[in-house]
């Protein structure tokens, strides 16, 4: 899928085109992140990397403040575009079992 900027509402072409302009590293765990997330943008890791805290300062993951677990962190995923939220959720499909 050849995802453009004119297949977003206006308010979701600016974030668009600041994910293209990302870091490969950021964009690599951006990427993981929107596998591993649900329906409604959440998303559970284990782990906290430095792209992460890149990608919280951004805004474009958000910790989710209700989350209470003992271990572990959960995070909302792109959670002021659900247009592109969901067509990225479509193009990357299932998490691959052998990445962690």
């Amino acid at each position: 899928m050849k995802l453009s900027s004119e297949d977003l509402p206006r308010e979701e072409q600016v974030l668009w085109k600041a994910l293209r302009s990302l870091p490969f590293p950021e964009k690599k765990t951006l990427w993981r992140l929107i596998q591993l997330s649900n329906k409604d943008h959440l998303c559970f890791t284990n782990v906290r990397t430095s792209a992460m805290l890149r990608l919280e300062e951004k805004g474009l993951i958000i910790k989710n403040s209700v989350y209470q677990g003992r271990e572990g962190y959960s995070y909302y995923i792109m959670r002021n575009a659900p247009h592109l939220m969901k067509k990225l959720q479509a193009e990357a499909g299932p998490p691959s079992p052998e990445l962690p």
